[in-house]
């Protein structure tokens, strides 16, 4: 990775000298390696103490990649919540994400609720649950279910009362066992920030799309104290993680977060043929809130889109994989369970829901699951309308983070990428590629 050439997007990147930068990186432009050579320009050609670089990502496997790409051992590489914890200090233990649903399990006891809302304990409990992680996750107290309260009708009153209850249940718990969540790691790491020292002076961020308002605050906060210069890197079509926080606003705002920050578009995509890449693009950006640009690629594959209808999924998979000789193979869905029905004759390969797939890479790819049904791709269960309370959810275009899973899809491979289409019922999404140019639709 450090003999490689940059192309003259991402060295403008890597040797800017603007305070605070985004870094727009599509599917396969090369992130990983930008934030790379941005390190090492850093340390080896403006001779910064590598002690005073702070790079963030969102997952262990994530920052373990980087640190082994990286090489420099004084650098700080580290995950959100390894940053919070060296900045409250481990005081307390950290409560597994299971013991949050046992705690509201204990605390629930509405039969009156679940009879109103037409649910079983299971799914309320679960709602519960993902009020509470996503309330904390907007760094929110008690005093704002009181706001939430005043302003709802009879059936909601009732329905947040009992989540209030639930909550504080909860945190009544957490303080008792001396533990605290993840979302507290971040919500005390952002008190802390005044009584801490922080000696860095340039923080990079991986992964930019998947912030949360907190997360957000805690930077913020640390770049306010430290005057240190900021450089992040995304890509607003991959963001992917509402449900467990990130704020689209963050990345697609970036310019009213820093007025006067600079944003740097890669436009080379090293990964995917140029007829995917153009195809994809037009795909996502038919949601005109996502930030305009167009990626190219030296690729030249051919017919690298296919549209396979099928009878029989199984049959048609291994007809498809003898016929085309296909190796190195994904096979992504938008849930687990369909993956569970997929048998694969003689070739070895991955089965992975869209989520799990993200920043990996194959030759060939097989997206099952694409039905019209509810839980097809798109998936149309709709999010509990409490939700919309706390999870920072504005829709601007018909099932957008859908779009943008499915745009995920689409760019992990490196060759072609193979649709499995049910006979008869086929997903909304199909029926609009089916329009494009360079969508072909399979005939044998």
């Amino acid at each position: 990775m450090h003999n490689i050439k940059l192309d003259k997007y991402q060295l403008k990147a890597v040797k800017t000298k603007r305070k605070n930068v985004l870094v727009l990186a599509g599917a396969g432009s090369g992130k990983s390696l930008t934030i790379i050579k941005r390190v090492k320009y850093l340390t080896h050609t403006l001779k910064v103490d590598p002690k005073t670089i702070l790079c963030i990502s969102f997952t262990n496997e994530a920052v373990n990649s980087l640190k082994k790409d990286l090489c420099e051992k004084d650098v700080d590489v580290m995950t959100f919540h390894k940053l919070a914890l060296k900045m409250v200090g481990r005081k307390k233990d950290i409560l597994t994400e299971d013991l949050l649903k046992d705690v509201i399990i204990t605390s629930f006891d509405n039969d009156t609720l679940l009879g109103l809302y037409e649910m079983n304990k299971t799914d309320m409990v679960y709602l519960i649950e993902t009020f509470i992680n996503l309330f904390k996750s907007n760094n929110y107290t008690l005093d704002k279910f009181y706001d939430f309260i005043n302003k709802a009708d009879q059936k909601e009153k009732l329905l947040l009362k009992e989540i209030m209850k639930c909550y504080i249940c909860y945190e009544s718990y957490l303080k008792k066992e001396n533990l605290m969540d993840f979302n507290d790691m971040i919500n005390d790491a952002i008190k802390n920030v005044d009584y801490v020292s922080l000696n860095y002076k340039y923080i990079i961020i991986d992964e930019y799309q998947d912030t949360s308002i907190t997360k957000f605050l805690l930077i913020k906060k640390i770049l306010k104290k430290s005057n240190a210069s900021f450089f992040a890197v995304g890509d607003d079509f991959q963001s992917i993680y509402r449900f467990t926080g990130a704020n689209l606003k963050i990345i697609t705002e970036f310019k009213m977060y820093f007025p006067f920050g600079k944003i740097i578009k890669l436009k080379n995509t090293y990964r995917n043929p140029n007829e995917l890449i153009k195809v994809a693009g037009k795909f996502i950006m038919k949601n005109k809130k996502q930030i305009k640009k167009r990626l190219r690629s030296s690729n030249k594959n051919k017919n690298c889109i296919q549209i396979v209808y099928y009878d029989d999924l199984n049959a048609k998979i291994n007809d498809v994989i003898k016929q085309d000789k296909v190796n190195n193979l994904f096979i992504l869905s938008r849930n687990n369970k369909d993956l569970n029905q997929v048998s694969v004759e003689g070739i070895e390969n991955r089965k992975l829901t869209v989520h799990k797939s993200k920043g990996l890479q194959s030759d060939y790819v097989f997206i099952i699951g694409l039905n019209n049904n509810k839980n097809g791709f798109p998936n149309k269960i709709k999010d509990h309308e409490i939700l919309r309370l706390v999870n920072n959810r504005k829709e601007y275009y018909p099932f957008d983070e859908e779009r943008r899973l499915f745009y995920v899809a689409l760019t992990r491979c490196k060759k072609k990428v193979y649709l499995f289409v049910p006979t008869g019922n086929e997903s909304m999404f199909i029926k609009e590629l089916k329009r494009y140019k360079n969508v072909h639709i399979r005939q044998n």
